[in-house]
């Protein structure tokens, strides 16, 4: 059971950036043209396509999809608990326990972490105008830019509500100037980041290149934006194309999970987008080894197995753990001593399960085609299939696609957010307060700010 005990960084990225420029110009006036620099290495679209992989880079961070991300938007839910109070001097516990602080420094380095790639972000969408390229490639690498930048803006408004929206590269005194956008703000950039995405990228990359944001991923991101705004007509029309191209089955296509998990992830066609990593401890590969390890109860499954049917091939997936071991959804083999299993951030099933729902939203009671969606998952979980005899009511059909996700999308950095979204959480944390829904802006990132009133949470 969860706990509740009552009682910097964007901007430092920001003025780092700029305190480099300013270094770089006053004392390092000669260098040699063979190396890169910041003026020449946007000069091209070899270099801007480079800096392009380095926005890919930073989602897998320790402060983002390498760690934190676990421990903000799963760990924090039910379906894991962390009952290990003196692991990392208590600071992930305390996200556990509902009792962070602004002074959380996993809050911090994720805050930064966010706003480090959208920076990136940013740089290569403003570089982008001055390179003289193929208009289509250049098309491609800003579309892929904005992905990324919509995806991290959608993390950053669900975690800590208001943030700044920032779409351009900032001097130092404009960081400093910094203000919260209202949460509709960030979803309006949000949603045109993604929908320049989804008609700039291609529906599938070469293998060479897999792994890439695409259409389909930007629309199925879209799509789950739209759903959390209950924008039920929207979410319905974005996921048309990829719900019939689901069906289709050639370019993407729901699989069993066990076909995709663990080992999989990279060539499943059930993944939508993932963030990669390199095997055999080579670049932050080495963070994958302790993907939900049980190291001293910091990483406890505590997803109610009673909860999967009879021959669920989903349940060993997520079974509890012992002392040392990861559960067999992300227990990749080893390569050494690391591992290099992918995070799905949007699959197929997932599609399925919002087309479902939103469906059943829009109509009085399920429809045939809400069931034909729902039913899609549980064939491949080798659950049998549902109908109006067994589901007849629109609440009913709604508890079932609820309990579908929390099974199908178990560990995948998404029930703390579908239990806000869902409204579960005052029955689930009867005792936490709404404040606590989300976190904390870190005291560092408002203590370098000029004016720093209104900048921290309600609660805080």
């Amino acid at each position: 059971m969860k706990k509740y005990i009552t009682g910097k960084y964007s901007l430092i990225i920001m003025l780092v950036y700029s305190m480099l420029l300013i270094s770089c110009k006053k004392f390092l006036s000669l260098q040699p043209i063979s190396n890169p620099t910041e003026d020449n290495f946007y000069s091209d679209a070899k270099g801007l396509n480079g800096a392009l992989i380095g926005v890919y880079n930073g989602l897998q961070a320790t402060s983002l999809y390498g760690a934190n991300l676990l421990h903000f938007e799963e760990v924090r839910a039910d379906n894991m608990d962390n009952n290990n109070p003196g692991g990392g001097g208590g600071v992930s516990y305390q996200i556990e326990a509902f009792n962070e602080t602004p002074a959380n420094t996993m809050l911090r380095d994720t805050w930064l972490g966010f706003y480090n790639t959208i920076l990136n972000a940013n740089i290569v969408i403003e570089r982008s105008e001055t390179i003289a390229m193929d208009e289509a490639a250049k098309k491609q690498i800003v579309g892929q830019a904005m992905f990324l930048r919509g995806l991290c803006y959608f993390h950053l408004v669900r975690l800590w509500g208001k943030v700044p929206l920032i779409i351009t590269p900032q001097t130092t005194a404009e960081a400093r100037a910094n203000t919260r956008a209202d949460s509709a703000a960030i979803y309006a950039q949000i949603i045109s980041d993604l929908n320049n995405a989804a008609t700039s990228l291609p529906a599938s990359w070469p293998d060479v290149q897999k792994g890439r944001a695409t259409s389909y991923a930007a629309r199925a991101l879209l799509a789950k934006v739209y759903l959390w705004q209950k924008r039920y007509p929207d979410v319905q029309t974005t996921l048309n194309p990829v719900v019939d191209a689901i069906n289709v089955k050639s370019v993407i296509s729901l699989v069993p999970q066990t076909s995709t998990f663990p080992g999989n992830l990279k060539t499943s066609k059930d993944v939508l987008f993932a963030v990669q990593y390199l095997s055999g401890g080579v670049g932050e590969s080495v963070h994958q080894n302790n993907r939900y390890r049980n190291q001293d109860n910091g990483f406890v499954i505590m997803l109610p197995q009673t909860l999967f049917e009879s021959g669920d091939n989903r349940k060993a997936l997520v079974a509890p753990t012992g002392n040392g071991a990861r559960p067999g959804k992300f227990n990749v083999p080893a390569s050494n001593n690391e591992t290099s299993a992918d995070f799905p951030v949007i699959r197929c099933a997932e599609v399925m399960l919002m087309y479902a729902e939103v469906l059943n939203e829009q109509s009085i009671t399920p429809t045939t085609e809400a069931f034909a969606a729902l039913n899609t998952v549980r064939s491949n979980s080798g659950t049998a299939t549902l109908s109006t005899s067994t589901t007849p009511t629109k609440e009913a059909f709604r508890n079932a696609v609820f309990k579908e996700r929390r099974l199908e999308l178990a560990l995948e950095c998404d029930r703390w957010f579908d239990i806000i979204r869902t409204g579960q959480a005052p029955s689930i944390y009867p005792l936490v307060p709404s404040t606590r829904y989300i976190y904390p802006v870190p005291q560092s990132e408002i203590d370098n700010l000029n004016d720093k009133t209104g900048w921290q949470n309600p609660g805080y």
